[in-house]
């Protein structure tokens, strides 16, 4: 009996985007334990002690933080991914998702990571459906 993972094409896309997110989710979670919330970064930055790469860097999570671009960015995407059934466009939602949520900005974030999900839960069932049909003609 096979599982569908190794023998259709829902291996190839599932695994990469699993990590896709992980990575993501996994950076912006050091991003914020060692950019964003120590004090002792923060004012190192403002008495430009610190790598100016990195405060920009920093800067610009807060902005995209305090104006909630990164929710409303999961939420455009996974809206668009419900419209096309673009898997790569779902992944970016619960990307950006994660990463807004990661940041505290939850409200149109899990939008995004809904609608993400629900795009790909269509493509596994779409992919184990062609699955038991090839293997009902073998």
């Amino acid at each position: 009996m096979t599982t569908g993972v190794s023998n259709t094409g829902t291996g190839r896309w599932l695994w990469p985007a699993v990590v896709t997110i992980a990575v993501v989710a996994g950076l912006t979670l050091v991003a914020r334990y060692t950019l964003i919330e120590p004090m002792a970064f923060v004012a190192a930055c403002e008495r430009q002690q610190a790598p100016q790469a990195l405060c920009l860097l920093r800067e610009g999570l807060v902005i995209l933080f305090v104006k909630n671009i990164l929710g409303m960015a999961s939420t455009v995407f996974g809206v668009w991914s419900t419209i096309t059934r673009t898997r790569a466009l779902a992944v970016a939602a619960i990307a950006l998702g994660a990463m807004s949520v990661i940041l505290f900005r939850f409200d149109a974030a899990f939008i995004g990571i809904v609608l993400g999900l629900l795009v790909l839960a269509r493509a596994l069932a779409v992919s184990a459906d062609q699955l038991t049909q090839a293997e009902q003609h073998h």
